[in-house]
């Protein structure tokens, strides 16, 4: 099968409407008295308070959510600041996904929107117009289905490839930055890594690629801007950029990058230049920064560096949560925290003239869980987080920044802190 995506001259002929500790230690040579010095990985890690002055910016929690008293975690997240309300999409474990419309004077939660196995992602269409309302959630079952919300969460449409006799097992997927086009990545399916395409207008499957991936897709991304332009990431390692309007997946196949790793998260960044920059984060916990004309990453972030950066001892348990942008010169910040405990020391680290050197940026204090996903909002400060413990979190910069953050713009209406437990429609 090869893939034929409409372009704009031929839309009209269409229808419409295991945790890595091995590789440093916490310790020089010079700095250990005895040779046989040995880390107890039970040890509490314990920020050094000493440094706190350091963190430029300041957080404070303006809503808390805990979604559930079982083991439920929050996988996926997605968010939509509209006016002074912000919509947050959550894909939990327990293969549902809830709805929260929150601002200064309402809270509520909508029904669950479910799948038959886990969600592996979630997002919405778009913050203009009627496509505010729409969500799209993609899982394991092989479905992607989108979700008009002004339809009492209403199915409105189901993408999936049938063209076998079983579905392939979504792992990832996105929406172009037009709304017109979804893509997926599959686990390795008969042999294959899979990337499926779909016409949103007609959830026809437009066609797909399997000769550019050796084991299990993990990330997929359309470019923000350019409609046509997709990355894709994979256990194998390498990251693959395509140009979707060629007919063959050969034509297609733009270029590839080798991580000589394992790709967990991918995102795209525009720098002061305007030139397009890939973010990639390793199974590893390492942080490669890539320019799209280049064969090598322009700078590698390693996970002791991260971890040093963090002033929390012993420092082995650090975790790279998301890459977010900062400002519109495309400067990045990483999202980290600790995955032993309850994951508390949750912190920003901005990156320093293109990395490896990082500075202090923000504490999220009383974080209680290890965090698994997030969104930022660099327009008005705003940081929405989740995690293992089943507990959404809003965080916006406090009064001691003088109520607007560093890009000088108005922060976004403080909450009051609640928890909407008792008002859900769906007990778990």
């Amino acid at each position: 099968m090869t893939l034929h995506f409409i372009t704009e001259t031929d839309s009209s002929d269409s229808s419409s409407d295991g945790e890595e500790t091995s590789g440093h230690s916490s310790f020089n040579e010079e700095d250990s008295s005895e040779e046989d010095e040995v880390i107890d990985i039970y040890e509490q890690p314990v920020f050094d308070s000493s440094k706190e002055i350091n963190y430029k910016i300041k957080y404070k929690q303006t809503f808390e959510e805990v979604l559930s008293s079982n083991d439920v975690y929050v996988l996926n997240l997605d968010a939509q600041k509209i006016g002074q309300s912000l919509r947050i999409a959550t894909a939990l474990s327990n293969f549902t996904c809830n709805i929260y419309d929150i601002d200064a004077g309402c809270k509520s939660i909508r029904e669950s929107l479910e799948h038959e196995k886990k969600i592996v992602d979630v997002k919405f269409g778009s913050s203009n117009g009627q496509l505010s309302s729409i969500v799209y959630t993609g899982s394991e079952d092989g479905t992607i289905k989108l979700w008009d919300l002004r339809l009492k969460e209403k199915c409105v449409s189901v993408f999936k490839d049938d063209t076998d006799t079983e579905l392939k097992p979504l792992s990832c997927f996105d929406v172009s930055c037009d709304g017109r086009f979804l893509v997926a990545g599959t686990e390795v399916f008969k042999d294959d890594a899979f990337l499926l395409f779909w016409d949103i207008r007609t959830t026809n499957l437009l066609g797909g690629y399997w000769d550019t991936h050796r084991e299990d897709i993990t990330q997929v991304k359309f470019h923000p801007t350019e409609d046509k332009t997709v990355i894709s990431g994979s256990t194998d390692g390498i990251i693959n950029l395509f140009d979707v309007t060629q007919t063959t997946e050969q034509d297609a196949l733009q270029l590839s990058f080798n991580t000589n790793s394992s790709v967990a998260n991918l995102r795209w960044f525009k720098n002061k230049n305007d030139d397009s920059i890939i973010s990639c984060v390793t199974h590893t916990e390492d942080v490669q920064l890539w320019h799209t004309t280049d064969s090598t990453p322009y700078s590698i972030i390693p996970r002791d560096t991260i971890s040093n950066s963090m002033n929390v001892k012993p420092d082995i348990f650090s975790q790279i949560i998301n890459c977010h942008q900062t400002d519109e010169n495309g400067n990045i910040m990483l999202l980290v925290g600790n995955d032993n405990s309850r994951g508390e020391h949750l912190q920003s680290l901005d990156i320093i003239n293109d990395g490896p050197e990082l500075s202090p940026r923000s504490l999220f204090k009383n974080n209680k869980q290890i965090v698994r996903c997030s969104w930022y909002d660099y327009n008005y400060g705003i940081m929405v987080t989740g995690g293992e413990a089943g507990i959404l979190n809003v965080w916006v910069p406090s009064d001691e920044n003088n109520s607007v953050d560093n890009t000088g713009k108005c922060l976004f209406k403080e909450l009051p802190k609640v928890s909407l437990k008792n008002h859900s429609s769906k007990p778990y």
